[in-house]
């Protein structure tokens, strides 16, 4: 079973259309599309009920609370719990993904069963705390990418000579294949509902707004690696990306900063990891 799921909030809903038309064209096999919506928001209090438009293919789920950011992936961890060939690849509302990349994630996830596949982290800053066991580590694509650079070259030539319709090439942001310590939901991620027990539910105030650390910290926990293969795509942003985002708000007076800054000190303090 395979399932996509993702979750917005209310200043979105008028800019979802581009991300959610890009889940439906998908060409591997995906049995449901989940869209995320409250009955509630902790950060829009006013929100009053209203649901956005989505096309055939998605389906709106209602939980009666929020999760913040981990929303997307959290309740429907929980509904699927012991269905152990169900896979959840779970990404953020404001990408176009290529019509390859939910195939080519869970299929590198079905190689590794036991493992999270991301498309996209990092590892801990060494300032912060120690790196975790699994090797080897995962290699990032230099900034002068000359193999970036000839496949738009060669999509450009392709458009001027042949007026072909293919999306202009994206960066593929891993160049060697390996393990890193956060996750980046941002490209997609995919794990299996028991990757996540109760404790994953009990989030607290010092690492709500990011999830990224939260979820990665509980698979460290647990031992369960994180391994972001080589050479796909990453997806493009749309307009909704400064929209109420995360990476710019300062929440119940908690910057970005402080709180990635408190969220890893958390982890470390209550599950012994990265340090």
């Amino acid at each position: 079973m395979r399932i996509i799921s993702l979750s917005t909030i209310p200043p979105r809903f008028a800019t979802l259309a581009p991300t959610l038309k890009s889940l439906v064209s998908q060409k591997g096999h995906v049995d449901e599309i989940r869209l995320y919506v409250p009955e509630r928001y902790r950060r829009f209090p006013d929100y009053d009920g209203t649901l956005p438009q989505v096309p055939d293919g998605v389906k709106i789920v209602r939980p009666d609370s929020d999760l913040g950011p981990a929303s997307k992936v959290l309740f429907a961890a929980r509904e699927l719990r012991g269905r152990q060939e169900a896979q959840i690849l779970f990404c953020d509302d404001d990408k176009i993904f290529g019509p390859n990349w939910a195939a080519d994630l869970f299929a590198a996830q079905a190689a590794r069963p036991g493992e999270c596949v991301a498309l996209n982290g990092k590892g801990i800053p060494p300032h912060r705390g120690k790196p975790g066991p699994f090797q080897p580590k995962a290699k990032r694509a230099g900034k002068l990418d000359l193999p970036l650079r000839a496949r738009r070259l060669s999509h450009r030539l392709a458009y001027m000579l042949l007026r072909t319709g293919a999306p202009r090439p994206m960066r593929r942001p891993i160049a060697k294949s390996g393990y890193v310590d956060i996750l980046q939901g941002l490209g997609g991620v995919v794990v299996r509902p028991d990757f996540f027990d109760d404790t994953a539910y009990d989030i607290p105030d010092a690492v709500w707004t990011v999830d990224d650390v939260w979820l990665s910290g509980l698979l460290a926990w647990k031992g369960i690696p994180i391994w972001l293969p080589a050479g796909i795509e990453e997806p493009l942003t749309t307009d909704a990306h400064d929209i109420d985002s995360l990476y710019r708000s300062t929440i119940e007076g908690i910057t970005r900063k402080d709180a990635n800054r408190a969220s890893v000190a958390y982890m470390q303090e209550r599950f012994g990891i990265w340090k």
